[in-house]
């Protein structure tokens, strides 16, 4: 099975865990980033996962492809406040930090969604849009 990472806007194939774990390494020496793996070419057909990264925060979100459903991650529910993040395209977007995991945590569940094919990981707890 091959998936499409999209790291800040250069796109790669990836045909194994392997080599995901070289993508995602590149990633980690970004400051910011804006990460999508996806099974279509077209992240709107999903299923994709996203993740964007500022630092040690990030936050994901999943579109499962088949209906308009998407989710995005919960971390502190209690947290205040808000996290810029940095876009491909240059845009800056804020999002609440309530949405924020661990940057690390993000990274294993990217794992978790190629190895299952697409299917939204477990390892996150996850809110409906």
């Amino acid at each position: 099975m091959t998936m499409e990472l999209n790291l800040h806007g250069e796109a790669h194939a990836v045909a194994n865990i392997l080599a995901l774990e070289q993508m995602l390494q590149e990633a980690r020496a970004l400051a910011q980033c804006e990460l999508w793996l996806t099974m279509a070419t077209d992240a709107e057909q999903g299923p994709a996962l996203c993740m964007l990264r500022n630092g040690g925060n990030a936050w994901l979100m999943y579109l499962s492809g088949q209906d308009d459903l998407s989710f995005h991650s919960l971390g502190d529910e209690e947290a205040d406040g808000v996290c810029s993040y940095l876009l491909a395209n240059g845009q800056v977007d804020e999002y609440p930090e309530a949405w924020c995991v661990d940057a690390e945590h993000c990274q294993r569940a990217l794992a978790d969604f190629f190895r299952m094919g697409g299917a939204r990981p477990a390892v996150i707890a996850w809110e409906a849009d």
